[in-house]
């Protein structure tokens, strides 16, 4: 959108007066044809049709004496020559004529909420009628005023005049829309506003010298200015589709977040902010790069989500790997999120760069062995102390490193999602059901159950964020998508412990007993733990995949009973058991850690074809279709980006809101702390676990 920085807000309009070729209707083809035909007819000439596209927009008499006069003949042949022209115009009117995209829409749209539209064009008044009809046009217009209309044509203000007579308008309550010098001079000498469009035919003439309010670029530009929303229907209210429904709404879409739980964020569990995927030996370089950048950025999205304590990363002696393999990866992300704040002073979220990381040796943890924890640990050194009493120091590998992962607290991203959606009047329908979606022309129908009632809504855009119901949403509109789901794990214990714990990594091998263990701390001495086997956090029938005949991989019916009915207390005890035995490997007084009585489970997607794959965003269907698969939480605004790129591409929204940042909303963190133990207790685990060890 060109010039459309200016702050343009049309809605107390009450007319909107459209030009009709190059404004409505690409009808250069059909002209271009009907001029060369002409020419060939009269004169045996014929002109490339890019070239007749300039003579295009002051009605058929201009038409053909530009033509002529580009041909070389002579200009008394103009009334000869129009005749031809026009009778086969007229035999060909949409031959090749098309409505611009969105035009229909937009009509539509307009007329719906009130606005009178007329219809001023400089073409003959039997030219306008076959046209309309073959796009049925006609119900939008409540005046079409044609070559013949009035006195004078454009760029005279007579035919705009004569409109505001017609409804007993002032000049003040109507705006022009079109694309040549004659609509917004007619529009200036009216005195009525003006709008141009940069996608006509305006034979080269600059149009914002010609005083127009501003110039769109394509035709849904309109809406807004109208006070007229783009609406977005969002399908699934966990960390992905909460987010992007709150971001969308900051940026002035109508959402509706659809959601079958009574809560929001109430999903698979997270833990781990994942600011530079070190946890992930075996992905990429680039992929752990993107996770950093995405987790300085969900950080500044819900800071009051964060838990703002280092995680200290260990390699077993058990383990194939050497820690030193670990510190080309760590030096990489230390330079990109130096690079990431001189971009933007805002990303500085994880500390002084220089002080990302830091590497501890063997004797540097026996010093510290000798050292007084403290309650509010403030340097690496001061993490460390409770780590290096309590782990079994001979069996890891060294250097160990701390690096400054932060925690990711599920119920306070609940809460603060809560909370934005709250402050930005975001309609969330919680409690509802979506069970069934037809695609229309210029969107989505959704049908959807809402306290036991079927109810119905249009969108222009869809977001399907289901998470691992992904599969079905696409399956009611027959896309397909290949994916996985992996169901996990994770269990929650207390262990009485003196100290205030950094989270702790230790390294394994995915799928085997020594599988990575992951500590992670809560407040009231709560831990959450992670073992990467296949008696633990991992199942063995826990991967499914979709086949050739549905997008919703085939879950085992176990999984979907223990997601929707909850777990077997023995198998919780196994399991957790297991769980804190995996620990106690290298935090031997960790066995005293007792079982609570309902772990963090769900089911996670992951899209394609690699199970490995951890920085994912999505993917679409056409340009009105999106599928939030974020596989961790911090990819939620990379993806959200990517919806408002298309949004942007159809019209819906500007281009300087890609990528927008301002995130100035500042939540009162003692309402976060009330709304996150609430969820905590009624989604059945310990009310400290919605607290967190360290603020910012």
């Amino acid at each position: 959108m060109k010039n459309f920085e200016v702050n343009v807000e049309l809605g107390d309009k009450k007319l909107i007066i459209f030009d009709f070729d190059g404004t409505l209707i690409d009808s250069a083809p059909d002209l271009a044809n009907s001029i060369n035909f002409m020419l060939q007819t009269l004169y045996n000439k014929h002109f490339e049709a890019k070239d007749i596209y300039k003579w295009i927009g002051n009605g058929a008499q201009t038409l053909v004496q530009r033509a002529l006069e580009a041909a070389g003949e002579d200009l008394n042949e103009i009334p000869r020559a129009l005749e031809v022209f026009l009778h086969h115009y007229q035999v060909h009117l949409c031959d090749e004529t098309i409505l611009f995209d969105g035009v229909k829409e937009v009509l539509s749209k307009l007329k719906s909420n009130g606005y009178k539209i007329a219809l001023v064009t400089n073409k003959p008044q039997k030219l306008i009628e076959p046209i309309l009809n073959k796009f049925d046009l006609q119900e939008y217009f409540a005046l079409i005023l044609g070559a013949e209309s009035c006195k004078e044509k454009k760029p005279s203000p007579e035919p705009l005049l004569c409109c505001l007579k017609e409804f007993g308008l002032q000049p003040s309550e109507a705006v022009m829309i079109g694309d040549s010098k004659n609509d917004l001079l007619a529009a200036k000498r009216a005195g009525i506003d003006a709008v141009g469009v940069s996608y006509g035919y305006d034979q080269g003439e600059v149009l914002s010298s010609f005083d127009p309010i501003c110039i769109i670029s394509q035709v849904r530009e309109l809406l807004p200015l109208f006070g007229l929303k783009v609406k977005v229907g969002v399908i699934g209210g966990g960390v992905a589709g909460s987010s992007t429904a709150i971001y969308l709404k900051h940026l002035g879409c109508d959402v509706t977040l659809f959601e079958k739980k009574d809560s929001l964020i109430d999903g698979p569990p997270m833990c781990h902010l994942h600011a530079g995927g070190n946890l992930y030996r075996e992905i990429s370089d680039a992929q752990c790069v993107q996770l950093l950048k995405e987790s300085i950025e969900l950080i500044r999205f819900y800071p009051n989500g964060i838990d703002f304590r280092p995680t200290i990363v260990t390699v077993p002696i058990t383990d194939p790997d050497d820690p030193s393999s670990l510190l080309p990866r760590l030096k990489l992300l230390q330079d990109q999120y130096q690079k990431l704040i001189d971009q933007d002073s805002k990303n500085k979220v994880l500390g002084e760069p220089q002080q990302y990381y830091k590497l501890f040796s063997y004797e540097e943890l026996e010093v510290l062995q000798q050292k007084q924890p403290v309650d509010d640990p403030q340097t690496f050194q001061q993490w460390m102390i409770p780590f290096a009493k309590e782990v079994d120091l001979n069996k890891l590998k060294y250097p160990v490193v701390i690096v400054q992962e932060f925690g990711l607290n599920l119920f306070r991203i609940a809460a603060s999602a809560t909370l934005l959606a709250k402050e930005t009047h975001l309609t969330c329908k919680l409690r509802t059901t979506v069970c069934k979606i037809e695609k229309k022309a210029d969107g989505f129908f959704v049908y959807y159950l809402e306290n036991g009632t079927q109810r119905g809504e249009f969108f222009d855009y869809l977001v399907n964020a289901a998470g691992f119901a992904s599969g079905i949403i696409d399956d009611m509109l027959g896309y397909y998508q290949k994916r996985f789901v992996e169901f996990k794990a994770a269990y929650v214990t207390h262990w009485n412990t003196p100290y205030k714990w950094a989270e702790v990594i230790f390294h394994g091998e995915r799928g085997t007993p020594q599988g990575m263990g992951q500590f992670t701390p809560y407040p009231g001495n709560f831990f959450q733990l992670h073992a990467m086997t296949k008696t633990i956090t991992l199942f063995d029938d826990g991967l499914s995949y979709t086949d050739a005949t549905s997008a919703y991989p085939n879950i085992s019916k176990k999984f979907i009973k223990m997601i929707e009915e909850g777990w077997n207390q023995e198998d919780v005890q196994e399991r957790t058991q297991k769980a804190i035995k995996h620990l106690s490997r290298f935090i031997p007084s960790f066995r005293s850690a007792q079982v609570m009585p309902k772990p963090l489970y769900g089911a996670q997607q992951i899209p394609g074809e690699d199970a490995t794959l951890r920085a994912a965003e999505g993917s679409f269907e056409g340009m009105r279709y999106a599928r939030s698969e974020i596989v961790k939480a911090s990819s939620v605004l990379t993806m959200a980006d990517a919806i408002v790129k298309r949004l942007i591409a159809l019209g819906y929204l500007r281009e300087s809101l890609y990528r927008w940042r301002d995130f100035s909303h500042q939540l009162d963190d003692e309402e976060v702390n009330d709304i996150a133990k609430m969820f905590a207790l009624k989604r059945g685990y310990p009310q400290e676990m919605a607290l967190r060890n360290k603020a910012l």
